[in-house]
């Protein structure tokens, strides 16, 4: 078959449901999981039932071995390794297969179960029982299995109105058996060719991830992706660092095989196989378990949320599974390459070249083969303190970085700020010194429902902010209260990088017409 030439074919739909139980049709893992409600299995049995068209299947007949569900909702389907390919996998027309197994197949013993559906002969339509036993209601799961469907009947045999349950019975029983559909059959082709047909089919709209591609091109009886992601997933949770996003340490899996963390890179996952994926999975869990702990002791990073960019944490774990726990001085350096990395926008302009060479430099670091992460040099950190302030935006997540740096135990008027909120990344913990003023170098830690009021600002060094700052504000001199706070600023990040930092004075930003309010470093 021609991989560009769909062969259409016409099936029975009883065959097809028995061949997704029997395993010979396969529910790729990349699709979405039943969702149908028990309204949406009774609408589709009652169209199979009247003879109402459902739509098409699609198919996809390939060689590739990919993972592939072996139970749904409680229903067991055959989990037999397959043998020979190509095979067939669904793309298109998994919740009504999934519907019909259900119903014909289930096996289970719990009465509310939304595979437990009846036929009720009387009013012939598809019910879930309110009471076991009654007679004139048919089990679906009784149906299919000749001798079981005897059996069945026999029940009603002697009842009064045994013939008209005998008819309606053997009229499902037809209904069922006869019912054809068309299936088109797309040839051998990639997972990642296949992607974008059944993107556009899926009536969900949902995109494939570079994650569900992996996960079913890398499964095999020894490897699940899915179990081995969230086993490093629950180290960060364990830790109650919040969730560390699949994609995030798919990218440390691939680094530890010795790879890059490019899409390109991830891709090569398939050719590993399961015990060099698992060692690789464990190097990275480990990997993530000490950069948890660096992040939280050296920068009080308590919360995956809080960390601007994910290519630091992914960097962090290649650093870590390579060097185990770093010395007091390597831990230096790497705090001093998070904050230049953070404050210079460093990763929301890197191409996948710049990517590919930051992690040969993290590892030439972590081996010893130098003693630097970033070249020293003057450092423009205009964006940094001038983007209009959203907890969306990593120039606002690294700003509030740095003042939670500080820990400060007293707002700017005198109240106490509990130490906790100092961890978490939410912009009611922040308030702007005043309304006009949106972006960054506005920010102070303020926990409360007031607004602040420069006349009241009594502790202010825990805060970037002076005396001669404080009387600017009061003064109504927004350009210049931001220039003087910016250099309060400019002296940490200098400390903090080793560099000179410089930036843009908010006049000269707003003579030009510059409105930093884009998300553009936002990593998706």
């Amino acid at each position: 078959m021609q991989k560009r030439d769909p062969k259409p074919e016409i099936q029975r739909l009883e065959e097809l449901a028995m061949s997704v139980k029997a395993g010979d049709v396969k529910l790729p893992k990349f699709q979405r999981p039943f969702v149908w409600k028990r309204g949406d299995i009774l609408k589709l049995l009652d169209s199979i039932y009247k003879g109402y068209p459902i739509g098409s299947l699609l198919m996809w007949n390939s060689s590739q071995r990919l993972t592939s569900e072996r139970s749904i909702d409680g229903l067991e389907l055959n989990s037999a390794e397959q043998i020979s390919y190509p095979t067939n996998y669904l793309l298109d027309g998994q919740q009504r297969l999934t519907a019909l197994c259900g119903a014909l197949f289930w096996e289970g013993r719990d009465l509310g179960s939304q595979w437990n559906i009846h036929f009720d002969l009387e009013k012939e339509e598809f019910v879930y029982p309110k009471e076991p036993g009654l007679i004139h209601l048919f089990p679906l799961n009784r149906l299919i299995n000749t001798s079981e469907f005897i059996r069945q009947c026999m029940k009603f045999e002697h009842h009064e109105r045994g013939p008209i349950y005998m008819r309606n019975a053997e009229r499902l029983l037809r209904a069922i058996k006869d019912y054809k559909i068309a299936v088109v059959k797309i040839g051998d082709m990639t997972v990642e060719e296949v992607a974008p047909i059944f993107e556009r089919i899926n009536s969900t709209g949902r995109k494939l991830t570079i994650v569900d591609l992996m996960v079913a091109a890398t499964w095999s009886n020894g490897f699940d992706l899915n179990d081995v992601i969230q086993e490093i997933a629950s180290v960060a949770e364990a830790a109650n660092f919040g969730e560390v996003k699949d994609r995030i340490i798919l990218r440390s899996i691939s680094a530890a095989t010795g790879g890059g963390i490019n899409k390109e890179d991830i891709q090569r996952l398939r050719k590993y196989d399961a015990p060099q994926l698992l060692s690789a999975s464990s190097d990275a869990r480990r990997g993530v378990a000490h950069t948890i702990d660096f992040l939280n002791n050296r920068l009080g990073l308590r919360d995956f949320s809080r960390v601007p960019y994910a290519f630091q944490f992914t960097h962090l774990v290649e650093y870590f599974r390579l060097a185990g726990r770093a010395d007091r001085q390597r831990e230096d350096e790497l705090v001093r390459w998070i904050w230049f990395t953070s404050v210079t926008r460093y990763f929301a302009s890197a191409n996948t070249g710049d990517i590919s060479r930051d992690l040969d430099a993290i590892r030439a670091f972590a081996n010893g083969a130098s003693d630097r992460m970033y070249e020293r040099g003057t450092i423009d950190i205009t964006r940094f303190l001038f983007d209009k302030f959203n907890l969306r935006i990593s120039t606002s997540i690294s700003f509030t970085l740095l003042l939670s740096n500080m820990r400060p135990q007293l707002s700017v008027d005198g109240r106490a700020i509990n130490d906790a909120y100092l961890d978490v990344k939410d912009s009611r913990l922040y308030a702007a010194v005043d309304p006009q003023l949106k972006s960054n170098i506005g920010q102070i830690i303020h926990p409360f429902a007031d607004r602040p009021s420069a006349e009241n600002f009594v502790h202010l060094g825990d805060h970037f902010i002076d005396e001669r700052s404080r009387q600017h504000l009061v003064r109504g001199e927004i350009e210049t209260f931001c220039d003087s706070r910016a250099q309060l600023i400019v002296a940490a990040i200098e400390d903090f990088t080793q560099c000179e930092a410089r930036f843009t004075p908010l006049g000269r930003i707003e003579e030009q017409g510059d409105i930093f309010e884009s998300i553009d470093d936002i990593e998706e």
